[in-house]
């Protein structure tokens, strides 16, 4: 098994990445806990999440959305080589760790993924964000529940749509099936964009009585 980034060999063949090309990936600097984008305020919240609150508690991005992990994101969801799951879901592990010795973030109750439609799951083969959220939840000893949100519109690709036409795209796509009274919801996906698609599943699960919501993704887009 060889590192998917520099084809040298692993020392640890599960991991997929090597050591040194993990301490080369762009790091994210300072950024807002809750959504993941950089500021410069001395507090710890953002201007953006201060004046517009998301529905989610706290955002995890292991890096912005460029090379080398992009150009893995593309091979992983449109050239089909689902075997690079392992190795990416380790990495937002790492990333939620990180954010759990720095802050003492909360292990969570439910692991789950934002869902694809029916037909594009029937086109794709696979929900990457599922491949993806797997691990993670066996890493961390949680409850995976892939089937907790559904989407029941096929809606247009967001990264087709304007600012305004993805946040209309996203109203009402989503619904959670069974109650998460008082449960803590770690809710996984490959990129974050807007923010637009994980606000109105995060408002869904917070109707259902989801207490906390963390979501954790590969990429953040920097806006």
């Amino acid at each position: 098994m060889r590192c998917v980034l520099c084809n040298m060999p692993l020392f640890l063949p599960l991991h997929g990445i090597c050591s040194q090309c993990l301490k080369n990936l762009p790091k994210l600097n300072k950024v807002c806990p809750q959504c993941a984008l950089p500021h410069s305020l001395p507090t710890a919240i953002c201007y953006r999440c201060r004046d517009n609150t998301p529905y989610w508690d706290e955002l995890i991005a292991v890096t912005e959305y460029i090379d080398p992990l992009k150009k893995l994101i593309h091979r992983l969801k449109f050239y089909h080589q689902i075997e690079l799951n392992q190795a990416l879901a380790r990495l937002m592990l790492l990333a939620w760790y990180q954010r759990r010795l720095n802050s003492g973030l909360a292990k969570p109750d439910i692991v789950t993924c934002v869902p694809l439609h029916h037909i594009r799951y029937w086109y794709r083969g696979f929900n990457q964000a599922q491949l993806l959220a797997k691990p993670i939840a066996k890493w961390l000893s949680c409850y995976f529940d892939p089937a907790l949100l559904s989407r029941h519109q096929f809606a247009h690709d967001q990264k087709d749509l304007s600012l305004k036409q993805r946040q209309n795209n996203v109203q009402t796509l989503f619904t959670c099936r069974p109650s998460v009274s008082n449960k803590s919801i770690l809710l996984i996906d490959d990129i974050v964009t807007t923010g637009n698609t994980i606000n109105a599943i995060s408002q869904q699960l917070k109707n259902s009585g989801a207490a906390k919501i963390q979501v954790l993704c590969l990429c953040r887009t920097i806006l």
